[in-house]
């Protein structure tokens, strides 16, 4: 009977101990650590007297312990427009307070936006995902060491699948794949650096981030996250208007955005010009001059800059987001049958250094400008003719032979936005009228002109 009273004294003394040592480690846990230990055991004094002198005010026993914020900075940080899953030892309130800035110089910001935001490790290998499990939309082939617990990923992928059904133009079927594709990525420890576009007011942003920028809030770290959130606010990313092939120019203004940004958040915005065109040329010798990947983005933002200084192109339309914002103006502005955007392609890569500063050269820009821009588009209305008259130009030989006596005519039309008609007859008026009533069915601005005369063409 000793002995066993003896074990129980032990035994109450070792949890004490137990408790007191318990109590002697808080300071080393996080705020999330701390509150969701709170949330689990409420009545714990340790716990309830650490979290006061923190001055941490956890949520209610029904709060999910990772979404707490200290209630005095949500007074400042509230986002209405995203839900942040922030799986990294970063505060929250790194993260809000720059999404909050970024819809701050948005205009008409109509989307709603889940970012998850997650650490790998120490970097392993380029190397493609082993067996093709998945193809992932912004997935980096890279691998890294898995720093996330099992029970962080669930509770990730609980918080996605809550937001994701509480969005009325998702089903099931329109996410759960999603869902798998995430779980498959946050598991196996693959970088990613997406924005998908869920349907028109719903997007999903997926961020890693690698050892060293969480250690240094590096400002790539801050451009990075900046990129994607103006993604998710940007309105016309599913354009279906015809003519809309160029990703370059939604690729450049997120870019231009997310350095412009980067430097006024820091107080440097004397500098983002020089940064965006140093960072066009490099990227131009590195990748050639073609407005595509590799470096869409970073080549696509030089050109961008050169049609701010002509003056084709509002810097603030790219800042606040509204070049997006009127369906299909985008489509016909940036269109390649544009000979702005012709010259823009020609000639976005002649930067140079001036006194010490990034510089377009300035033979690009000069008063015979509207000149070449007038030389450009008789070329393109050729070119862009030439498809249109090839395909029905057999059409008219036989025609003309069999029914006009070999004299017959072709008149053609060639609208402002690119699209070509044509018209024929047995004189010149009759494929003039021919001409002029097939325009105004297509409803193409333009005027038609003789193209051909019997077999002879004479289109000036």
């Amino acid at each position: 009977m000793m002995n066993f009273c003896f074990r129980l004294v032990c035994l109450f003394t070792a949890l004490l101990m137990a408790t007191h040592a318990l109590s002697q480690d808080l300071s080393g846990w996080s705020d999330k650590t701390v509150c969701r230990q709170l949330l689990s055991n409420p009545d714990n004094t340790d716990y309830l007297e650490e979290a006061d002198s923190r001055g941490l005010n956890c949520g209610s026993s029904t709060q999910s312990s990772d979404e707490f914020i200290d209630l005095e900075k949500a007074k400042t940080n509230k986002s209405p427009n995203f839900q942040i899953i922030n799986l990294t030892d970063l505060d929250d309130n790194y993260f809000i307070d720059k999404a909050n800035y970024a819809s701050s110089q948005m205009t008409n910001v109509i989307t709603q936006t889940l970012a998850l935001i997650y650490p790998v490790g120490t970097f392993i290998d380029y190397k493609i995902n082993p067996n093709n499990e998945v193809d992932f939309l912004g997935t980096v082939k890279v691998s890294h060491e898995i720093v996330l617990k099992d029970w962080q990923i669930e509770e990730a992928l609980d918080k996605a699948r809550k937001f994701f059904a509480s969005q009325d133009c998702l089903n099931n079927l329109s996410y759960m794949s999603m869902l798998d594709d995430i779980n498959w990525v946050l598991a196996n420890g693959y970088a990613s650096g997406l924005q998908a576009v869920m349907c028109d007011d719903v997007r999903f942003i997926m961020m890693s981030i690698d050892p060293w920028e969480r250690e240094k809030k590096s400002k790539n770290l801050i451009r990075v996250f900046f990129h994607e959130i103006y993604h998710s606010l940007q309105n016309d990313l599913q354009n279906t208007c015809s003519n809309f092939n160029d990703i370059w120019i939604v690729e450049a203004a997120t870019e231009y955005f997310a350095q412009h940004a980067t430097a006024t958040y820091n107080n440097s915005s004397k500098n983002y010009v020089n940064n965006i065109l140093e960072i066009a040329l490099r990227e131009s010798k590195n990748e050639g001059y073609k407005l595509e990947d590799p470096s869409i983005a970073e080549k696509g933002m030089g050109a961008l800059r050169l049609m701010v200084e002509l003056g084709w192109v509002e810097e603030s339309h790219i800042l606040n987001g509204s070049l997006f914002h009127d369906n299909c103006s985008l489509a016909q502005q940036f269109s390649n049958d544009n000979p702005e955007i012709k010259y823009i392609k020609d000639n976005w890569f002649k930067i140079e250094i001036q006194d010490g500063n990034y510089k377009f050269n300035p033979s690009i820009i000069n008063e015979e400008l509207e000149e070449e821009i007038t030389k450009i588009n008789l070329q393109l209305k050729e070119e862009i003719c030439q498809g249109h008259i090839q395909g029905n130009w057999s059409g008219y030989i036989d025609i003309n032979k069999n029914e006009f006596n070999s004299k017959g005519f072709m008149h053609v039309v060639t609208g402002e936005d690119g699209r070509c008609e044509h018209g024929i007859g047995q004189t010149s008026k009759d494929a003039f009228n021919d001409c002029t009533y097939a325009k105004e069915q297509n409803n193409i601005v333009g005027t038609c002109e003789p193209y051909a005369r019997g077999e002879e063409v004479i289109w000036q």
